[in-house]
């Protein structure tokens, strides 16, 4: 018989370990060391515990083929192949998961056992492991999500989505045309991911993550919320520890080319997130009211592209974007280079968020106000840091000038973005 976990028990042992912060879990060197038993919380690799939580979890026929490949990372010489066997039980739990498997504590255990024995490093594993919110991830009646990416046996470039899936509030997909093994090419192998997600603090945010932790997608992979891109005509997708994402209009939440429609969580959903996770999420609390779960989206919900998965992604209301030059030109003779190159930086109005994908466009007025005749490459499209960099502006004629930035969010003109001066300079002869 399993014991199911009660809401608020999962949420306190959240919340225990969001205050005890990232801990750094002595790891064995590979897995051959059995010492704790992961049903003590242990972090050594213990296949025998593995075995039986897969008799448990499983049925009987099942069992017996995830047997075969947890016996096959025991015996694995290689650790790309160790983790690739690992991988493939997770496939297992994942449509035991969508199935309606109930039990969650054993999905939670299998999956903190296997990682143990799949990396030693703790840069790959989650940052609090054992991880209490597989708990949430692989419980069917919880808006979590939990699936395996990048192998040759799985889904090439279908999305990951939160459940339910017949109406899912967010997904992580490959962009454009890409597909999984493209955006995963980059990490060691077997570039394969464990993509985990569960409700985030508010009930339009949504946590997502990945193992490897360390994994990077290149190209990036597209993040979706369940927010009407076209009414939300300010709002940006907002990542707890990057920032402000480059916006893009998703897709594969769209209910005329989905057939699955998107919904808000219910309260009793996401509440129980709140305490484990409200101390590391300042944005939007005054934001827009959670969306009825009657709406349904038309064209697509608010997305942003990323080249990490680790943390909280929510909608953050940019409503005006502050431009200001950050490295001012500087005197100079006719047509030399300034130098140092001037830097105009986009941020959030009234914080010092960076925003990126903001075309900046730079032009030259003398004293009377009258355009001059700037040389060089007079437009370019902030980064991840919200900065575009001119490096080589110059003035065909002398006189005492001044630069004016304006700008403009791809894909958001709801956002206003007003011009800017930068300090007088002098073209000597």
């Amino acid at each position: 018989m399993h014991v199911r976990l009660s809401g608020m028990a999962v949420a306190l042992v959240a919340l225990g370990a969001v205050g005890c912060g990232e801990r750094s879990q002595p790891l064995p060197p590979g897995p051959s060391m059995q010492v704790a038993a992961l049903s003590s919380g242990g972090t050594s690799c213990d296949f025998k515990a593995i075995n039986k939580l897969v008799t448990s979890y499983f049925s009987g026929p099942e069992a017996k083929v995830v047997k075969r490949f947890v016996s096959q990372m025991q015996d694995a010489s290689a650790d790309s192949t160790r983790r690739d066997r690992g991988f493939d039980v997770m496939t297992h739990i994942a449509s035991n998961v969508d199935s309606g498997n109930p039990d969650f504590a054993d999905a939670s255990s299998l999956t903190n056992g296997l990682l143990v024995c799949m990396f030693s490093d703790t840069a790959d594993l989650p940052a609090t492991f054992p991880d209490p919110d597989f708990t949430v991830a692989t419980d069917p009646l919880e808006h979590g999500a939990y699936a395996v990416r990048g192998g040759a046996t799985d889904p090439l470039s279908a999305p990951v989505f939160s459940r339910p899936l017949t109406a899912p509030f967010s997904g992580i997909a490959p962009s454009g045309l890409n597909t999984w093994p493209d955006v995963l090419s980059d990490n060691p192998p077997p570039a394969r991911v464990l993509v985990y997600g569960m409700p985030g603090s508010q009930p339009q945010t949504y946590e997502w993550r990945v193992v490897p932790r360390s994994s990077e997608f290149s190209p990036p992979v597209i993040v979706g919320l369940c927010i009407d891109a076209n009414l939300s005509t300010t709002s940006l997708v907002h990542e707890e520890h990057v920032g402000l994402l480059p916006f893009v209009e998703v897709a594969f939440l769209n209910p005329a080319t989905n057939p699955a429609t998107c919904s808000p969580f219910a309260t009793q959903s996401w509440g129980m997130q709140v305490a484990s996770r409200l101390a590391r999420w300042g944005i939007d609390f005054l934001g827009p009211r959670p969306l009825s779960a009657s709406v349904l989206l038309n064209p697509g919900g608010l997305g942003g592209s990323s080249g990490g998965i680790k943390s909280e992604f929510g909608p953050q209301v940019v409503s005006t974007v502050t431009l200001t030059f950050v490295v001012q030109p500087t005197d100079v003779t006719v047509d030399s280079v300034i130098t140092p190159p001037v830097v105009v930086r986009a941020t959030a109005a009234g914080d010092t968020t960076s925003v990126p994908n903001v075309i900046i466009t730079i032009a030259a007025v003398d004293n009377n106000g009258v355009p001059a005749n700037l040389q060089g490459t007079l437009t370019g499209t902030t980064d991840a840091s919200g900065t575009v960099t001119f490096s080589d502006l110059s003035e065909t004629k002398t006189g005492g000038y001044r630069l004016t930035a304006t700008g403009s969010v791809i894909e958001r003109p709801g956002i206003a973005v007003p011009a800017v001066s930068s300090t007088r300079f002098n073209v000597h002869p």
